[in-house]
C-alpha cells in the first residue's frame, strides 16, 4: 500500500510539472515528455526494490517482469528520444546519426540491461515464470527476439519512408538513425544467432519414475521404525559371542520343553498382539497425520493439488512420480516439478517463503500412494465436522 502511495505521488508531480511546462510552451511533447520521466521513475524505483528483494532471497530473476520490463522501457524511450523538447538535442555532428542525453540518460541503461536478460533467457535460465505459470526461457527468448527486430523495423519502415507523417500531431524533431535502436537491433541478431540458433540450451538432468521409486523407498526405510528396530537386531548379533549364543539356544530350547500351554491359548495372544499393533500403527498415523496438513483453516480439495500443475495427486495414474511439501507451508507438489523448480528459485512457488538448500538437495518425497491416503483422511474428518 505504500508503495502504490509513492507512485501516486511521483506521477501526480511530474503530471502537475508537464501540465505547466506544456501550457506556457504551448507544446504536447512537452508535457507527455514530463509524464515520461515520472513513468520512468517509478520503473526504475520498481525494478531496483524487485532487484534487492531477489537478492536478499538468493532467487534468480527468471520472471517476466525482469525480462519484458527493461526491453519494452529501452524500446519506448529510445523512441521518444525524436519527439522530446527536453534533452533532445543531437550530440553527434553527424546528421546521420542521433544519440541524445534524453537517450544516454533514458534510453541507455535500459537497452543495456535488456541485451542482458535476453542473453540469459538462452544461456541461464530453463523457464521464465508469468506469475505461477512458467515457459520455456528459450521460447521466451525467442518470441522477444523476433518482436524487437520486427517492432524497429516496423518503425524504421514507417517513419524514415513515409512523408505524410510530417502531417500528424506529434512531428518528430529528429530522422536520423537512433543509436539506441540500432545498438538493440544489432544485439538481438547477436544474441539470437550465437545464443539462440547456435548454441543448443542446457537439458535438465533426467528425472526417471525410477528414481523416484528408489528415493521414496530409501527415505521410507530411513523414517520407519522397523528399520531402527532391525538395525538394533544385526548390532546386537554381531556384538555378541559365540558363548553367549550357545548359551541363549540351550535356554530357548530348556524353555520350549517346560511349556505346557495349548495352541489355542497362543493362537488367542497372537491375534491379540496383531490387534495391539494395529491399533498403535493406526494411532501413530492419525498422530503423524498433522505433518502433511496444509496451512490453511479450512481445507479443500483444492489444498491437496499440486502447487504447479495444479492436478490432484492420484493413484495408480502418478505412480513413481512422488510428492514433496514445503517445508513451511506444506502445500504439495510432484518431485519432478518441484526439482525443475529449484534449479531457478529458491522460493516456494506458493508461499514465497525461502526453501533451505538441504531441503532443496534432498527433499524428503512422499509416495502418491501414501499421500493420497493422506489426503482422504483430511477430507473425511472435514465431511464428518460439518
Amino acid at each position: 500500500m505504500v508503495k502504490k502511495k509513492k507512485s501516486i505521488i511521483i506521477f501526480f508531480i511530474f503530471f502537475l510539472v508537464g501540465s505547466i511546462h506544456g501550457l506556457i510552451s504551448m507544446s504536447l511533447n512537452i508535457f507527455l515528455t514530463w509524464i515520461f520521466i515520472g513513468l520512468w521513475l517509478i520503473f526504475t524505483i520498481k525494478i531496483y526494490e524487485n532487484i534487492k528483494r531477489h537478492r536478499e532471497f538468493n532467487s534468480p530473476h527468471n520472471t517476466a517482469f525482469f525480462v519484458t520490463i527493461p526491453l519494452f522501457i529501452g524500446f519506448i524511450y529510445s523512441i521518444w528520444g525524436s519527439y522530446t523538447g527536453l534533452l533532445g538535442e543531437n550530440l553527434i555532428e553527424s546528421s546521420n546519426f542521433y544519440f541524445s542525453l534524453w537517450s544516454l540518460i533514458f534510453g541507455l541503461p535500459f537497452v543495456l540491461y535488456g541485451a542482458y536478460s535476453l542473453y540469459r533467457c538462452f544461456k541461464k535460465y530453463n523457464v521464465i515464470y508469468f506469475g505461477t505459470k512458467s515457459v520455456k526461457a528459450k521460447t521466451v527468448g525467442y518470441f522477444l527476439s523476433f518482436s524487437i527486430i520486427l517492432s524497429i523495423s516496423l518503425y524504421w519502415i514507417i517513419f524514415y519512408t513515409i512523408i505524410e507523417v510530417y502531417n500528424s500531431l506529434l512531428i518528430p524533431f529528429y530522422f536520423s538513425l537512433d543509436l539506441n535502436l540500432l545498438l538493440l537491433f544489432i544485439s538481438t541478431i547477436v544474441i539470437l544467432i550465437i545464443f539462440g540458433f547456435l548454441n543448443a540450451q542446457r537439458q535438465l538432468p533426467p528425472l526417471t519414475r525410477d528414481y523416484i521409486a528408489q528415493r521414496t523407498r530409501r527415505i521410507n526405510s530411513l523414517t520407519t521404525p522397523t528399520y531402527q528396530s532391525q538395525q538394533v537386531r544385526t548390532t546386537n548379533r554381531s556384538t555378541t559371542s559365540p558363548s553367549t549364543r550357545t548359551m541363549r539356544r540351550t535356554t530357548r530350547t530348556a524353555t520350549q520343553s517346560t511349556r505346557t500351554t495349548p495352541t489355542s491359548h497362543s493362537h488367542k495372544t497372537r491375534t491379540t498382539k496383531t490387534t495391539q499393533s494395529k491399533r498403535t500403527k493406526t494411532s501413530l498415523k492419525i498422530q503423524n497425520l498433522n505433518n502433511y496438513r496444509p496451512k490453511a483453516s479450512y481445507l479443500t480439495v483444492e489444498d491437496f493439488k499440486c502447487i504447479f500443475c495444479f492436478n490432484l495427486p492420484k493413484y495408480p495414474e502418478d505412480k513413481g512420480r512422488g510428492i514433496i511439501l514445503c517445508p513451511n507451508c506444506k502445500y504439495p507438489a510432484h518431485a519432478d516439478e518441484f526439482k525443475d523448480w529449484s534449479k531457478t528459485s529458491n522460493l516456494c512457488s506458493r508461499c514465497s517463503a525461502p526453501i533451505p538448500s538441504n531441503f532443496r538437495r534432498n527433499p524428503r518425497i512422499i509416495s502418491v500412494k501414501d499421500y493420497s491416503i493422506i489426503y482422504k483422511q483430511f477430507l473425511k474428518k472435514n465431511n464428518t465436522r460439518s
